[in-house]
């Protein structure tokens, strides 16, 4: 356990990764607490003319109940925390790099040996990863404050790669709020080439561009997740919104068909030789447009579609209607991505009028997942692109019901 003095040196293993080189260190909880600070994603600023609005931190906001459940599995005999706590050390402020030489954390190597010297007690290490197994020791037995933790160390690791390992880390578990992961994936969108960006950051980019043009189907819409963003948008009012994850998801399947490996595609080559161009064709209806950059292309005709939409299905649909819920923007995507495949980019409100009377808030569409089949297979089989016998299982009956009450109209 490191002794509590005014400056720690601690025994570290340096590893080496292409990302960049880390240190693995062990300390107890209680220095760990106090010379660390959580710096939660939050908005610094927003340009409305360009579209773009800036983040600052690197984590989810804190939950006080997840915390206190951790300490109580903390106060256990079998308590184990294996998994490393990820810091960036050097950080003050909430994000200023601490540059006076005589209060920077830095290593010390003798050979192949290596120390890490933390010359202060002060806050000097933003968290990455692993803020509510730090928090659970706010509440659980003092005795336990001396427990040992396995901390992977970054010397000056800029932000924007903080939000990357955040949002790549946390993107998959289910405890964490997508929205926010894949914010973090558009971190520094502003300062990185179009053509590098994977088809997440590329959809990050398009959700955070609709969300904030006035002249979209989407503005206002799309809930902004990191903290301070109901207060920079404070004039956006109580209208309809959803989650940035489904829009982001819905655009991504347009353009990609397995993101993760575009993404590791990409993330292989230096930022420099970064280019959409280089990764293969797939199936995915529109993925000539992501390759060859024609991104206002793209952009009109998701807007032309969901303009088609607005008209039609948002602009009288009840408050409990799930059409303007999370399983109807994805059953809408879905619809397009399905138009797409069969070639159709234009003319969707000859498409999308058979679906206009049609009333999402019956209980037959339901907020699950089949609930957005419903909505995708409603609107495809009312706009005369699938059939009835083209479909099978236990919804036949609900379908036939709807056609017969909306088919005529």
């Amino acid at each position: 356990m490191a002794a509590k003095t005014e400056s720690l040196k601690l025994p570290a293993i340096k590893v080496s990764q292409p990302l960049g080189e880390f240190f693995s260190v062990a300390i107890d909880a209680a220095t760990l607490r106090q010379i660390t600070f959580i710096d939660p994603t939050r908005i610094k600023e927003a340009d409305r003319q360009s579209f773009f609005y800036n983040l600052l931190g690197a984590q989810r906001p804190s939950s006080l109940p997840r915390a206190r459940q951790i300490a109580k599995y903390i106060d256990t005999v079998e308590a184990a925390f294996p998994n490393s706590i990820i810091l960036a050390a050097n950080y003050i402020n909430y994000g200023e790099l601490q540059e006076d030489p005589e209060k920077r954390w830095r290593v010390e190597a003798t050979g192949d040996r290596y120390t890490l010297v933390v010359p202060s007690l002060d806050k000097m290490a933003s968290v990455i990863d692993g803020q509510h197994r730090m928090l659970g020791f706010d509440y659980c037995d003092p005795a336990r404050r001396s427990m040992e933790l396995l901390c992977s160390v970054y010397i000056d690791l800029p932000q924007a790669y903080q939000a990357y390992l955040f949002a790549t880390i946390n993107i998959n578990q289910r405890k964490v709020d997508k929205s926010l992961a894949y914010e973090q994936f558009g971190y520094n969108l502003d300062k990185e080439q179009k053509d590098s960006w994977s088809p997440d950051k590329f959809a990050v980019f398009m959700t955070r561009h609709i969300n904030l043009d006035p002249n979209s189907p989407f503005f206002r819409h799309i809930k902004i997740t990191p903290i301070d963003s109901d207060e920079i948008f404070k004039e956006w009012g109580t209208e309809w919104q959803i989650s940035t994850a489904a829009v982001v998801e819905g655009i991504i399947r347009l353009i990609s068909e397995s993101p993760k490996t575009d993404r590791d595609t990409l993330h292989k080559l230096p930022l420099t030789f970064r280019s959409r161009s280089r990764l293969p064709l797939d199936s995915a209806p529109f993925r000539k447009y992501y390759m060859e950059n024609r991104d206002d292309e793209f952009r009109t005709l998701v807007d032309s579609y969901f303009k088609v939409v607005s008209k039609l299905m948002w602009s009288h649909a009840t408050e409990n209607s799930y059409i303007r819920k999370t399983i109807g923007i994805q059953g809408l995507f879905d619809v397009l991505r399905l138009l797409g495949k069969k070639g159709i980019t234009s003319d969707f409100a000859a498409i999308l009028s058979g679906s206009q009377q049609v009333d999402f808030g019956d209980p037959f569409y339901q907020a699950s997942g089949r609930g957005r089949v419903r909505v995708k297979n409603t609107i495809m089989l009312l706009g005369n692109q699938i059939k009835l016998e083209e479909l099978s299982g236990t919804d036949i009956d609900g379908y036939r019901r709807i056609l017969s009450r909306y088919k005529a109209s």
